[in-house]
């Protein structure tokens, strides 16, 4: 049985992402949010429910702001 790991905190991500191999970590976090946001297309293309569509929509939203907020991090830092 895999140990269980404990969640990443925001802040480690923050010191990752202000480092030297910060562009490593961005390529990291950017390609966990594009599969995310790849499943919730294949979700969203398999037909959903009318209140499950409604927050697949929202979480889409979220992860393309999150996918934008950490480009810009690294570029404000950069």
């Amino acid at each position: 049985m895999e140990a269980v790991k404990e969640p990443i905190q925001l802040m480690e991500i923050e010191k990752e992402l202000a480092g030297e191999g910060k562009f490593a970590a961005l390529e990291k976090y950017d390609e966990t949010l594009k599969n995310l946001g790849e499943r919730i297309d294949a979700a969203m293309n398999a037909g959903l429910e009318p209140e499950e569509f409604s927050r697949v929509e929202q979480l889409k939203e979220a992860n393309t702001l999150a996918r934008k907020i950490l480009r810009l991090t690294v570029r404000e830092d950069g």
